[in-house]
């Protein structure tokens, strides 16, 4: 049977859109290839939940963690992406605070025993290419899910489906997305399959 392919009709907005989303429709559960047909590489790309704001309390920016209602919609966000299907077989975040526990919510709960690694590309002014590198050292896992930060995210998918430099894509905090690829490294533009704010995800919890 033909493989079923998810289309988002949203589109991606700038951190300082209005709240509210016009025209949502929700992303349909991932598919999977037929037997017998090489797996899809799938890459989510997730920003970190609402963080405390910075201060004489938190001087070191990498030390700020999520907020009790940052911490409470990754969850909720988290379900909204097991509902979709989704399914891991690695979760690679920045090492700081924000990004680690946005990526230990969602670990927890798309499966107990999915692994989590540091990745200093995902740093804020890391490079794609050194990311590439990183998630390039394990071809066996090609259901890997990335949290980070922005601008820098907005600018990997941007390069990642070879759109103009000048697109607008950015993530809000919580948001996510899904890139499909033939191989990985990739050698030509990903897939967007899908691209979903956080009150999107929330909304399938």
């Amino acid at each position: 049977m033909a493989r079923k392919e998810t289309t988002v009709k949203e589109t991606p907005t700038t951190e300082n859109a209005d709240t509210k989303e016009q025209g949502e429709t929700s992303p349909e559960p991932v598919g999977r290839e037929p037997s017998g047909r090489s797996q899809r590489y799938e890459l989510y790309i997730m920003r970190h939940g609402i963080a405390v704001a910075g201060g004489p309390q938190f001087a070191d920016d990498s030390k700020r963690p999520l907020t009790p209602e940052g911490k409470k919609k990754v969850k909720e966000i988290a379900s909204g992406l097991k509902r979709l299907g989704v399914s891991l077989d690695w979760v690679v975040t920045s090492p700081l605070v924000r990004a680690v526990e946005t990526a230990e919510i969602v670990a927890e709960s798309l499966g107990p025993n999915v692994p989590i690694d540091f990745c200093d590309a995902l740093r804020p002014g890391g490079t794609p290419d050194t990311l590439i590198t990183f998630l390039a050292k394990y071809p066996n896992r090609k259901r890997v899910l990335v949290t980070g930060h922005e601008p820098d995210l907005g600018w990997l998918a941007t390069r990642l489906i070879g759109a103009g430099r000048h697109a607008n894509l950015a993530f809000k905090k919580g948001g996510c997305c899904l890139l499909e690829f033939d191989q990985f490294p990739p050698k030509s533009p990903g897939d967007l399959v899908w691209w979903a704010t956080p009150r999107l995800l929330r909304k399938l919890a």
